[in-house]
């Protein structure tokens, strides 16, 4: 008579794995019936589920289709699994590359919701043009300091150059940003070390900027210049240059993303109920997140001239148009369109204007030379603290003291002398 489906029948013992099976062979305890391999419907492969000292079933599949290879391979992966629970280990492995791609998918999600894009995407170009096209098939625990020794050589050879400690510390960030990935998913323990990657690069020069008549002379310069340009499109842009040059030197903000995207929404009248005196302040997003800053009074000039030249505020002035909060870019063509960059215009501003190089650095002027200079002054003039310009500028204390260090002592000359 054929025994139940159900009912166990005792097989041979193989190897170290005591083995009991159903009659129909479709499922195979190990282990004293901590590891169970079993075949899923229409399919020949035997899969695995085991468990280890919290109970807790997990599933792998032993991809092969033969019992005894099944059999070996369960039997190896129980082995490990208690290996690495004894060590405080992880039980689920993942490759450097699989975590890479979940850890890029948040950042994705990060940057969709407006959490720092700006230092997210520096994160996302390091992962995939440097961290996974050599880490990939790594496990996270067997990056050693001998591969990591490896990696510094490979990306540099990469890179042509001994990479700058911002570079450096940004593709350490990103790697960390990875570890962090498989710690929460429980691909990694948080106990377990991991070797970390050097931030000790070039140091970098020092920053091209502008003197204050440097900048009078620019100012004035601009005048004449917007009015120029030999087509329609080229003397739009060079109309709205001046604009968006004005705009980041009474502001500090930096230049893309962060000063490409603002909308007449983003800008309002704020009055300080101690004084009673009203100051323009405008809301950005972009590299450290969103933030409200206060723009110098010779930018209300830079916005009314703004204003002038859109049809749609025609008859209205600075106040009316800041009330009715239009969704529209500050800076665009009359077609709408927007300046993909003023990078190119402005290089040519600069030949132009014959500020092009600057003496003390010996290098050229960029557009970021303007956010630099309103930090310079900005301290040089006394006029604002190290704690108030970093959350105007949307950066931190440290990185203002580190790269305005002697100019912070210079401000308290007074008080040190």
């Amino acid at each position: 008579m054929r025994r139940p489906f159900t009912q166990l029948v005792k097989a041979q013992s193989t190897s170290s794995n005591s083995l009991t099976t159903l009659q129909n062979d479709n499922i195979v305890y190990l282990r004293d019936g901590e590891v169970v391999l079993y075949k899923r419907e229409n399919s020949s492969v035997w899969q695995m589920r085991y468990r280890l000292y919290d109970k807790e079933w997990r599933r792998v599949s032993t991809k092969h289709h033969n019992i005894d290879y099944a059999i070996r391979t369960a039997g190896d992966i129980y082995d490990e699994a208690r290996f690495r629970e004894r060590l405080g280990l992880s039980f689920t492995r993942r490759k450097f590359g699989a975590i890479a791609k979940v850890c890029l998918q948040d950042i994705r999600t990060e940057i969709d919701a407006g959490i720092k894009p700006m230092t997210n995407s520096d994160y996302t170009r390091a992962i995939n043009k440097y961290l996974i096209p050599f880490f990939e098939n790594y496990y996270i625990e067997n990056i050693d300091a001998e591969v990591m020794r490896q990696y510094e050589v490979w990306r540099n050879e990469l890179m042509k150059r001994i990479p700058l400690a911002s570079t450096l510390a940004t593709h350490a960030s990103a790697y960390r940003r990875v570890i962090d990935t498989a710690i929460q998913r429980g691909w990694l323990s948080e106990n377990l070390p991991t070797a970390q990657m050097s931030r000790r690069g070039e140091k970098g020069k020092a920053r091209p900027g502008f003197t204050r008549a440097e900048i009078d002379y620019l100012l004035d310069f601009l005048d004449s210049y917007s009015k120029g340009g030999h087509s329609a499109r080229a003397k739009e842009m060079r109309l709205l240059s001046r604009d968006y040059i004005e705009l980041l030197i009474g502001t500090g903000m930096r230049c893309g993303k962060e000063s490409l995207h603002i909308k007449w929404k983003h800008i309002e009248w704020y009055t300080d109920t101690n004084t009673d005196k009203r100051y323009l302040r405008i809301w950005v997003s972009g590299k450290t997140g969103s933030r409200l800053l206060i723009a110098k009074h010779i930018v209300r000039e830079t916005l009314e001239r703004l204003i002038s030249r859109e049809d749609l505020f025609k008859g209205k002035d600075l106040d009316a148009v800041l009330a009715e909060k239009h969704d529209i870019y500050l800076f665009k063509y009359s077609n709408g369109e927007q300046p993909k960059s003023f990078h190119t215009t402005f290089i040519w501003l600069m030949k132009a204007s014959g500020l092009l190089k600057d003496t003390a650095t010996g290098q050229n002027r960029t557009l970021y030379s303007l956010r630099h200079t309103y930090a310079t002054l900005a301290l040089t003039d006394g006029a604002m603290d190290v704690h108030t310009l970093a959350k105007q500028m949307g950066t931190s204390v440290g990185m203002i003291e580190k790269h305005y260090s002697k100019l912070t002592a210079t401000m308290a000359a007074d008080r040190l002398a």
